[in-house]
């Protein structure tokens, strides 16, 4: 097993999905582990400057199948969002495996917010993946 198999934040099961985007332009997340490396990989959208982007922000939209990582740049101090989606089979089986009977399916495979709720899709407000939300 390799070090990231060890960690309980790493999917062993990853597909070639990883790092796709949705039709609504998210990237597919498939655990924990490869949101974080999938930011720190990137440049600077503003700059261009590699390894300079700081995560100071996590913000779970569980109920609409999303995450989002905040970052800002150490470099000209711009502010970005990352926005991975978390409703992909392959994640939620392995959180379902992780949370054991905690584990409740936010959503059936679709973006936006649960049944009955007065929110449409088209309100959610915040950016995609690279967005400047500032």
């Amino acid at each position: 097993m390799t070090h990231e198999q060890h960690d309980p934040n790493y999917n062993p099961n990853r597909t070639e999905d990883l790092f796709a985007l949705t039709g609504d332009g998210y990237i597919i997340a498939q655990d924990i582990a490869c949101q974080t490396a999938y930011v720190a990989e990137q440049p600077c959208p503003a700059c261009g400057e590699r390894e300079t982007l700081r995560l100071v922000a996590q913000i779970n939209h569980s109920f609409q199948g999303l995450n989002e990582l905040v970052t800002v740049c150490t470099h000209c101090g711009k502010k970005t969002s990352f926005i991975f989606d978390i409703s992909n089979d392959v994640y939620q089986q392995w959180w379902a495996t992780i949370m054991g009977d905690a584990y409740i399916r936010p959503l059936m495979g679709r973006h936006g917010p649960p049944p009955g709720s007065s929110r449409p899709p088209s309100a959610r407000g915040y950016g995609r993946a690279g967005s400047n939300l500032w």
